[in-house]
């Protein structure tokens, strides 16, 4: 899905924790948000501080910056429904109470990049990729120091407590479904995909999206897709991409 540009195709192979190995072409990019800052050299012991973590400095344009352009694409793909937070960064103390932790596991067939980064992001940017009718979405969100890793964690939990569930269709009728959680080894600091599979034997009549997060320090890159049986590779490279971008290194 993602063309490569200035930087020659590798193959990465992904592992996750129910044995799936993907091929991928993974296309590399220099850009990157930010730089981690270097290991502090001095001895001198530092005063304990009780002040709460800093929001982090990165604003939506610099996360913006990390989201594939056109002359990232393969011809055909097109992108839509740009959007960033701008140079305002919501700090710690000002975040609404996390949603995840609540949610009705019937609202499992609704989730996506967007709700699933949304409980701890202090600036984030997103985009739509639509390849041959499918779309996929992109986000990629800065966190407070921790709630990055605390995300995943809900999303693992949230993940554990819906693993089997029934929603009702448009019609009232009860559907049931199951949600799976695999990790992937080798991406990011931490790296999680979880998908939502209806059962019965209309099962490819109702939404069955999945979502790849990927935790690089406090920044999480997040890419869902409605359809993981048709759009699960597109997913995978544009996840790869992502990470490539936020770590300034290519598979």
């Amino acid at each position: 899905m993602i063309r490569c540009t200035t930087l020659a195709k590798t193959t990465a192979a992904l592992a996750t924790a129910s044995a799936l190995a993907a091929s991928l072409s993974a296309c590399g990019s220099g850009r990157h948000a930010d730089a981690r800052p270097a290991a502090a050299t001095t001895t001198t012991a530092a005063a304990p501080s009780t002040a709460a973590p800093a929001a982090p400095t990165v604003t939506g344009p610099a996360l913006r910056a990390v989201l594939p352009t056109t002359a990232d694409l393969a011809s055909g793909i097109t992108i839509s429904g740009v959007y960033d937070t701008g140079t305002y960064v919501t700090a710690k103390a000002d975040l609404p109470a996390p949603s995840l932790p609540t949610a009705d596991c019937t609202a499992a067939p609704a989730i996506d990049a967007d709700v699933l980064t949304a409980d701890y992001r202090a600036a984030y940017a997103s985009e739509e990729l639509d390849v041959a009718g499918t779309s996929l979405q992109l986000v990629i969100a800065a966190t407070s120091p921790g709630d990055a890793a605390k995300q995943l964690k809900e999303i693992r939990d949230f993940a554990k407590r819906c693993a089997s569930f029934a929603a009702p269709d448009s019609t009232g009728a009860s559907v049931g479904g199951t949600v799976a959680l695999d990790s992937y080894a080798g991406l990011g600091d931490e790296a999680i995909r979880i998908r939502v599979a209806a059962a019965g034997p209309n099962a490819a009549n109702y939404s069955q999206p999945e979502v790849i997060l990927v935790r690089v320090g406090d920044k999480i890159a997040a890419v869902s897709d409605a359809d993981h049986n048709h759009d699960e590779a597109d997913a995978v490279s544009a996840a790869n991409l992502l990470t490539e971008r936020l770590t300034g290194t290519t598979r």
